[in-house]
Parts: structure tokens; sequence; C-alpha cells
């Protein structure tokens, strides 16, 4: 989030200072990994569509402007056991914005998808539109281009605190330096409740591990074509997966390790490794079963697993940005956007209603 704000402030007036608490290109945070997935049919609630939408075209527009590829668009297969909540959910967005999907049985998904395995009571829900981004490469680009149009990055340079001074600006403190602004945007993913003690955030920390699989079985179709995908349990549990980009095919799921000292993450865990493992031999038989390379990521996750994007309660020239709770990159081009005119208008457009932080003082 923070690198597409501060891309869209650049295109307006005023001076932007980004204060990286990590060095460039650091793998610490929520932005990395190769691949993300980008659904259209956004089976977590109608509300995320428009916004999903519009990120969508701002990502294409970032492709083109960067000279490389940002956005694939290999389409999204969503499948379920039959009646599942989130495939009506899924099917309940794609109808009330007249987005393009099909519903598909077990027989007619087998022969569309052969990489996969599917059961007699499946169901699946195609999603055309969607694909995969590249958020290594978005990022790159965002700072790029910010940099191109006058913003200054500084690495190594983590917040230790900020105030309020009279009149309305703002001290903004590193452990080495003092920076004065008219207005602040925090998006500090994980670390942001050291920034806003006094919100009380409920926020978790969660530690997911995703792996990358090579093909052991290549009669079962290409894996650098197959579309990314979502694979509900009936238990609530998912898995997920993109195409193979270069280093196989990445797989994830949601049993993830609660993180409660960021200083000290835990190593990988085997619970995680197995769960995918499982999920292989049950839907990706092609799949060897023993990962290539396995990569951490920081999930901050709210109650009810919405964003938060929201003026300070009491400093309405500071933007609280954070807690994605694990599908938040998509969104980071029209993110950056939103957030921007809000810096610049002192106003959150209507479609941020619903990430309002949480009344808890």
């Amino acid at each position: 989030m923070g690198a597409s704000t501060a891309h869209h402030l650049s295109n307006g007036p005023g001076r932007t200072l980004v204060l990286e608490r990590f060095y460039e290109n650091h793998p610490f945070g929520s932005s990395h990994g190769r691949t993300r997935i980008l659904r259209t049919a956004y089976a977590e609630g109608v509300a995320y569509v428009p916004l999903v939408l519009r990120a969508r075209r701002l990502w294409m527009r970032l492709g083109r402007e960067a000279g490389e590829e940002i956005f694939r668009a290999t389409g999204v297969l969503l499948a379920a056991p039959s009646g599942s909540k989130s495939l009506a959910s899924a099917q309940s967005s794609a109808r009330r914005y007249r987005l393009r999907h099909e519903l598909l049985d077990p027989e007619r998904a087998q022969e569309r998808f052969p990489a996969f395995r599917f059961a007699r009571d499946d169901a699946a829900f195609w999603d055309p539109g969607g694909g995969v981004l590249f958020p290594e490469r978005a990022i790159r680009a965002y700072r790029r281009l910010a940099h191109a149009r006058g913003v200054r990055f500084r690495w190594d340079s983590p917040v230790v605190r900020w105030r309020p001074l009279s009149g309305g600006r703002i001290v903004v403190s590193t452990a080495t330096r003092e920076y004065l602004a008219h207005s602040l945007v925090l998006s500090a993913g994980a670390w942001l409740p050291t920034l806003v003690v006094a919100l009380r955030l409920p926020l978790e920390v969660e530690q997911q591990t995703v792996y990358w699989f090579r093909a052991r079985d290549r009669t079962r179709g290409s894996y650098r074509t197959m579309p990314a995908f979502v694979w509900y349990g009936p238990q609530g549990g998912y898995h997920y997966g993109t195409p193979d980009v270069g280093d196989g095919v990445k797989i994830g799921g949601n049993e993830g390790q609660r993180v409660r000292n960021l200083a000290r993450r835990p190593p990988p865990s085997s619970r995680e490794l197995r769960s995918v493992q499982r999920f292989l031999t049950d839907r990706l038989p092609g799949l060897s079963s023993e990962p290539r390379r396995q990569v951490r990521c920081l999930y901050t996750n709210t109650t009810d697993k919405n964003f938060i994007v929201d003026f300070h309660p009491d400093h309405p020239n500071i933007v609280v940005v954070s807690a994605c709770s694990g599908h938040g990159f998509k969104f980071a081009s029209v993110m950056g956007e939103l957030i921007a005119q809000g810096v610049r208008t002192g106003r959150l457009a209507p479609v941020l209603a619903s990430f309002c932080l949480p009344k808890t003082r």
C-alpha cells in the first residue's frame, strides 16, 4: 500500500517522503512471493468488487507505464464441495456486477482443467476476469515512477514515534532524524500497532508459508498455462495456488502460525507443509510432493478479516492504513489512489466506508 500511495501522491502537488523500516526489496512483509491472485468475483463480499475492478485497471495501466508485465489474465478457478457458501458468495458478486463467470459440474471442470482432480460432489466456479499479479515487479515499478517524479525514499529508517504540533503539522522521528510533515500515512503492516498504541487496535499477526512444487507428471497438462485457483475445504479451510512462472507451481493454505514477537518469528511449520502435501495428493497429483523452495509471509488480521483505511480519530491529517488480513495486495493499486485522494481532500471515498477503524476506546 505504501509504494502505491507514494506513486499516486507523486502525481499531485506537494513533496512526498517514504520512510521504510527495512532495506529495499526486503521479504519481511506481505508483498512478496513472485505471484499473487486477483479475483474479480469476490467471495469475501460484494463491497470489494468495485475496488477490485478498479484495481485491475490500475494494474494494467501500471504495466503499460512501466513497460513490463504486472498482471497476467490467467483466469481464476474456485472449487469447493457442492453447496459451498464461498462459491455462492462469489456467484452473488458476479451476478450483482454482471461479471462473466461459469458454474461447472465436476465432469466439465475435469475436462477443462485436467491438472486438477475433482471429486463427484465438487462444484467449480470460473472467473475469467481474474489472474495473477507480480508483486515485486509492481512495487519496483511504483518506486521507480514515484522517484522519477520527486518522491524520496529512506531505507532502514523505522519510525519510532510521531507527535502532533500546534497548527496541524506532525513531527515524525526515526532513530537518527526528525521530519516535519503536513500529512502522514501510516502503512506499517504488522508494525502498525506500535505507531498507534492509543488506538488499541485488535490486530493479530499470522505467519503463512507458501511453497513451490515441480511437476512429476506432465501428462495432466501444462502447469504454466493452468489458472490461478482457490480450493475451499468442507471445514472452512482453503488452499490456493498460481501457475508455474519459472519456479514451479506456488501453493499455500490458511493454517498459519500466530506471531507474538516480530523480532523472533517462528520457523515454517511442518503442519502447514503436511496440509499442503495432502492437498496435492488429493487435488494436484501430477506435482511432486517435495517443495523446491518456501517463503514466509506475514498476515495482519482484523477480527472480521476486513481492511483498515481511516483517518486517525484525533488527527484528521493522519491516515491509518493496514490490516489487510491476507487478501490485500490485489487492492494496493486502487487503495493507493484512494488514500492519495484522501490526503489531498481530507475526505475518504465512500467506497472505503466499510474499512473504518474499530471503536475500541
